[in-house]
Order: structure tokens, then C-alpha cells, then sequence
């Protein structure tokens, strides 16, 4: 019984983030800077999928390219909250969008 009470409380869920770099953005240290992010917060990493630089649809604070990149991740729903929020606070990054799978 408490397996299914800890599972419905928010532990082990599994979300995606995708986020967008400006170009300008050293690849690997944005990659690293999330990840620290990530594990600061007890996300667990699970993949990560580098979608490159892309043209982006419209401009974001006057970058019409950014580079992209997935994050597959578990953790705990306040984590992933907390995340969320040390996320909004990042001057460097143009967009982010954090869901639950």
C-alpha cells in the first residue's frame, strides 16, 4: 500500500525539459550548466538529446537562432517546482519549457 501512496504523492515522476540557448552560449557549458541545475534540485538525468542550433519561429530578445536541447528527467514534483524556478532565473537562457510525461 505505500508503494502506491508514495507514487500518487508526486515521487518518481518522469518529466521532459527542453530549453533554448543563444548561439552565442558555449554548447557544452550550457549543457553542464543545466544538468547542475538538475541534480542541485535532486532531478535525476535520465537523457539528453541536443537538437543543435535552429532558426528560431520568431525572435526572443532579438536572437532569431538559438541552440536546443531536450532533457528527459525523475524526481519529486516540488524538485521539479524548484527547478522551474531557478530556471525563470537564469539571464542566459532564452526559453525553457519544463512538463510532466
Amino acid at each position: 500500500m505505500k508503494t502506491t501512496e508514495t507514487k500518487s504523492m508526486g515521487l518518481d515522476q518522469k518529466y521532459e525539459l527542453v530549453v533554448i540557448y543563444p548561439i552565442t552560449e558555449n554548447e557544452i557549458g550550457a549543457e553542464r550548466q543545466i544538468n547542475d541545475k538538475c541534480k542541485k534540485r535532486g532531478m535525476k538525468v535520465v537523457a539528453v538529446d541536443k537538437w543543435g542550433t535552429r532558426t528560431m519561429a520568431y525572435e526572443i530578445r532579438k536572437q532569431n537562432r538559438g541552440y536546443y536541447l531536450k532533457l528527459d528527467l525523475e524526481g519529486a514534483s516540488d524538485a521539479a517546482k524548484l527547478l522551474e524556478k531557478d530556471l525563470q532565473m537564469d539571464d542566459k537562457l532564452l526559453r525553457f519549457l519544463l512538463i510532466r510525461i
